[in-house]
């Protein structure tokens, strides 16, 4: 079985930053979207909480693409 070589710093890097892109762009789009539709509809945070636990599922699975795709 061929080993594949350890990637390098800029590599690891890189998707360290990638990570966290992955994680809180979900997160603060969908934030925004809740806190618009809260302010349209005139509802008490109910939008925004929705926003950020979908943000919040949606980085995680992403995370998750990424990590399986990597290894």
């Amino acid at each position: 079985m061929k080993q594949k070589p350890p990637p390098s710093v800029w590599g690891s890097l890189a998707l360290v930053g990638q990570l966290g892109l992955t994680i809180a762009l979900p997160i603060a789009l969908f934030a925004i979207l809740g806190n618009y539709l809260d302010g349209v509809l005139h509802t008490s945070h109910v939008f925004i909480l929705c926003g950020l636990l979908l943000g919040l599922i949606s980085g995680i699975y992403g995370a998750y693409r990424l990590f399986k795709r990597s290894l």
